[in-house]
């Protein structure tokens, strides 16, 4: 099965969503949310595998570009079965001085969950020389025949990939808004139904994060 979904709802709004999914034996569970405009939102999800050879991805794509606006992302899994496997991609813009993004990511895999893959990855752009990140990535770990990696990154962009741009005719502004946009994308991209049926709703979505990430780079 599948959940998540985008919140943009702006002002001075407050969104906080609650996800808990509880998974039997062989299945699988795929979540990908994206939230631009509440001025506080927090995004909690909680992943209890309960059977062997369970699969769980969970993606975020969290914009922060208003004044004072604080996005956050919370994830637990726990893994306590043989052979599962999850998948973490969470990516946060922060594009404001005083905005703020978080994310607090936990991992555990029980001794019981042998042969266990986990991966977790976080990735930020911070924009402005005060944007704000509290970035968390954590793997409690206790089986031992397991494949388990997280990671952490926090920048602004690439300065190669910025000069490559503009080595082709980009200009500068140009440059920054593609690359930005490209970041977020990825994580957009999840959400790209498998059949034609809600295509218009896809385009209106990356239509509407696009309009949110050029604002922010305005």
């Amino acid at each position: 099965s599948s959940g998540g979904g985008y919140e943009s709802s702006g002002g001075n709004t407050y969104c906080l969503k609650s996800t808990i999914v509880s998974q039997a034996e062989e299945s699988v569970y795929d979540e990908t949310d994206v939230s631009t405009g509440a001025h506080v939102g927090r995004n909690t999800v909680t992943v209890l595998q309960r059977g062997p050879r369970t699969a769980t991805g969970l993606r975020s794509f969290t914009l922060a570009s208003a004044p004072s606006q604080t996005l956050d992302v919370h994830t637990s899994a726990i893994l306590s079965y043989p052979e599962g496997t999850t998948s973490q991609l969470h990516k946060c813009i922060v594009g404001n001085a005083s905005a703020k993004g978080v994310f607090d990511g936990n991992v555990q895999v029980l001794r019981e969950a042998q042969r266990t893959d986990a991966q977790q990855l976080t990735r930020t752009l911070l924009l402005e020389p005060r944007a704000t990140i509290h970035a968390k990535p954590n793997l409690q770990i206790v089986a031992d025949d397991v494949s388990c990696t997280h990671g952490c990154t926090i920048s602004d962009l690439d300065d190669t990939s910025m000069f490559y741009l503009q080595s082709r005719g980009i200009s500068r502004e140009a440059a920054r808004e593609q690359l930005v946009l490209s970041f977020g994308l990825e994580v957009v991209e999840k959400m790209r139904p498998s059949d034609q049926s809600d295509g218009d709703a896809w385009k209106d979505l990356v239509s509407r994060v696009t309009a949110d990430v050029r604002t922010a780079v305005s």
